[in-house]
């Protein structure tokens, strides 16, 4: 596998003055600002307590490696994908930075059949099809299949992740607005008791998206996607919640 590029995180609101940076390919999603307020969600909240941490919908492995080199450096991480060129990806960039991660390929939880985490960070595919197969992140080799609701994967993750946290185990997860909002809560809220907005952050509508307006419009119509009119731009959102599992 041959890796093309490279991203970098770093977050100038935690005082980052060097940036992570970890080689991406054309055939694994690449990361982007929800990947970046994912992990500024965790840090905000970061359990010193947390011994073993899990990064599902690994990608480039960069919320793993990240995990392991800045946030919990003496936890046990572990990371795991779908996509076996994602996990092979992944254990190249953790190799790079000289970090021990367990690294497993699979669909959702199958890999860690038994096993628990103080904390789960999801970063698996979560937007409505139509609108991934259209926008810039999902490039036609670039797996999505979230379905036309964009909640295929999310809501079976929150289903079974109280199976897979620790007591007082902790899920971040991210949700689009680019996705039905409230079937995903909806499930947060059926497995979990406790459920929080950590942050949010609002963006415009791309170029690419309007220009197939018909498309999206219909989707709103039918409350699979929200989005806000403010002034003449249209913007949506990524939010990020935590999930608790009870004591």
């Amino acid at each position: 596998m041959e890796a093309s590029q490279s991203f970098e995180y770093r977050d100038k609101h935690f005082g980052d003055t060097e940036g992570i940076v970890v080689a991406t390919s054309e055939n694994v999603f690449v990361p982007t600002s929800t990947t970046t307020l994912l992990l500024a969600a965790v840090r905000k909240s970061v359990n010193p307590n947390w011994t073993s941490a899990l990064d599902l919908g690994c990608g480039s492995g960069v919320v793993a490696v990240v995990l392991k080199k800045l946030i919990l450096p003496d936890a046990a991480v572990s990371a795991s994908d779908i996509s076996e060129e994602a996990v092979a990806l992944t254990r190249q960039n953790a190799g790079r930075h000289g970090l021990a991660i367990e690294c497993r390929a699979g669909s959702l939880f199958e890999p860690w059949s038994g096993r628990r985490f103080d904390v789960i960070v999801d970063d698996v595919a979560g937007m409505s099809e139509p609108v991934a197969r259209l926008s810039r992140w999902y490039p036609p080799q670039i797996r999505s299949d979230a379905g036309e609701s964009g909640t295929r994967w999310i809501v079976p993750i929150l289903e079974q992740a109280p199976r897979h946290l620790t007591i007082g185990g902790e899920i971040f997860f991210p949700v689009l607005t680019l996705s039905h909002e409230a079937e995903i809560l909806r499930a947060a809220e059926s497995s979990f008791a406790r459920v929080e907005l950590i942050t949010e952050q609002w963006y415009p509508l791309g170029g690419e998206l309007l220009n197939h307006w018909a498309v999206v419009e219909d989707l709103m119509a039918r409350g699979m996607v929200t989005l806000q009119k403010r002034g003449s731009r249209w913007l949506w959102a990524t939010k990020i919640y935590r999930a608790t599992n009870p004591a």
